[in-house]
């Protein structure tokens, strides 16, 4: 699956992975959350087949013309304000987005799905 771009100039195809893999990197990124989480079997096989840890924790829609979906799977550190975390990292997956590929998610999904203290 890829979302496609058109302009004057062309066509751009962004293949679903690499919108997964700036989408986790910019959700590491935001200060409380610890890791992507495996949501679910799909996942598990995916993370198995592809050598691109990158993308875990995001699955990415294509809704069609070139406009897509992002829901991200999300471990947060204890003691954070989950709903504060989830704003930053939808603000800063937005932004990142927007800026490597030149357009927003239409829709930003964060499941937090679950909470775990950091061990120095």
């Amino acid at each position: 699956m890829a979302v496609e771009k058109r302009t004057e100039w062309g066509q751009t195809i962004i293949h679903d992975e690499v919108l997964a893999a700036l989408a986790s990197r910019a959700a590491l990124s935001v200060p409380g959350v610890v890791q992507m989480s495996q949501h679910g079997l799909a996942d598990n096989l995916n993370s198995l087949v592809r050598h691109d840890i990158l993308a875990r924790g995001v699955r990415v829609d294509e809704s069609g013309d070139g406009h897509y979906d992002v829901d991200l799977f999300l471990m947060v550190q204890y003691g954070v304000k989950i709903a504060q975390v989830g704003r930053q990292v939808a603000d800063r997956v937005n932004q990142a987005l927007k800026e490597a590929v030149g357009s927003y998610p239409d829709h930003i999904g964060i499941h937090v799905e679950g909470v775990r203290t950091i061990e120095n």
